[in-house]
Order: C-alpha cells, then structure tokens, then sequence
C-alpha cells in the first residue's frame, strides 16, 4: 500500500472484526484541494480505509497466506463530513453464515456515524514468488507496525500488591 489510511489497529478478532483509528491530520496533501477554505476528507478515502482495515483482517484471519481482493462495494452512505482534526474510528464486521467475506463496515467521529459500506472480498492465496506474496509480506509487517504490543503482567512487588 502506498497511501496507509490506518494509523492504528485498535482490536481485532481474526475471522471476525477489526477497529482501526485513522487521525485526520490538517497537513494531508489532500486538504490543499478538497476543499480550499472548507477541508473535507474526501469519502472515496474513508472508502478506502474502510477497504484497508478489511484486508488487514482477512490476512490477519490467514496468517498472511491469504489475502482479501475487494470484488463489490455496495450501500455506501455518508452522514457527515470528515474534518481535519477528527479521528476516524473505524469498524468492520464479517456478516455470519454467508461463507464468504462480506464485510459491514462503519465509521464513527466522537461516537456519530460519519460513514457506512458493506465489501465483498475473494480469497486469493499468496503463494511464493508472486505479487500477493509481497502484499501479504506488507500486510504483515503493517500488522506488527500499527497493533499495540499486548501488556505485560506486572511485575511482583508492583502496585497491585
């Protein structure tokens, strides 16, 4: 991915669910265009973040072996704008019992929907020496770079003590 519209993975239940944040920042190039003097994050990139935590999951759910291709975007709505300052929380959720990977995904900003998609997904396996391997090398190491290190246990003698 050249552009990362995740800056942090928040929690994530591989098979299941991811929450990413993504911090709306007034330096984004972005900004210069859309719109001089009102800025909005444009939806096609909240679309996009959307798709990017989706294939996070997907490869999080298949260690890597597999990796998520957006086949079909659908039921795209958005509530309101997306400013400069905002935090984008981000949540998508696999829909039960249809086998496949379809996604519900939405955004929140201070708790109000800010947008809203269902994804479809193919699997494509991410065998050695092709593209989707290098992608889910990528994926991988995105992974390790935006989830927060599990706690540690404390230590004897600590506060809890």
């Amino acid at each position: 991915m050249r552009f990362v519209f995740v800056d942090r993975i928040v929690a994530a239940e591989p098979g299941r669910r991811i929450e990413t944040l993504k911090n709306v920042s007034a330096s984004e190039d972005v900004f210069a265009d859309h719109f001089p003097g009102y800025p909005v994050f444009p939806g096609a990139l909240v679309v996009e973040a959307f798709a990017q935590a989706c294939e996070l999951l997907i490869a999080m759910s298949h260690d890597c072996a597999e990796l998520g291709r957006l086949e079909r975007l659908s039921r795209v709505a958005f509530a309101r704008p997306v400013r400069p300052g905002d935090q984008l929380r981000i949540r998508c959720e696999r829909r039960t019992g249809d086998g496949g990977w379809t996604l519900d995904a939405a955004a929140t900003v201070d708790g109000v929907r800010a947008a809203a998609a269902t994804l479809e997904y193919r699997l494509e396996r991410a065998a050695s020496s092709t593209p989707a391997r290098g992608q889910a090398d990528r994926l991988r190491a995105l992974q390790r770079e935006l989830q927060p290190a599990a706690l540690a246990p404390a230590a004897p003698g600590g506060v809890d003590d």
